[in-house]
């Protein structure tokens, strides 16, 4: 899994932050699990493996209610992600 290019780990919070409040308007329930990873990430490999989770369980259950570039945000927000837990 290739990492996108994140600058720093503000801009991944910001990415996700956007999608985030994008999705409220349009679909409350990934927005909603999405912030819930959120609030697990506490800057170990743990809470970044949670927010992975959710991440994918958005993927997998809302994608295809999802735009295009919020799909596309959210798998470059996956890799990231994953990248940081799987040291890849």
């Amino acid at each position: 899994m290739t990492r996108p290019r994140f600058n720093s780990n503000q801009e991944f919070f910001d990415t996700l932050s956007g999608l985030i409040g994008e999705l409220r308007r349009a679909n409350a329930v990934a927005a909603t699990e999405l912030e819930r990873g959120l609030r697990c990430v506490n800057g170990l490999t743990d809470g970044w493996a949670l927010l992975l989770e959710y991440i994918q369980k958005v993927e997998s259950a809302h994608s295809s209610d999802l735009e295009q570039g919020q799909r596309d945000i959210l798998k470059n927000l996956h890799a990231a992600a994953h990248s940081l837990v799987y040291r890849r």
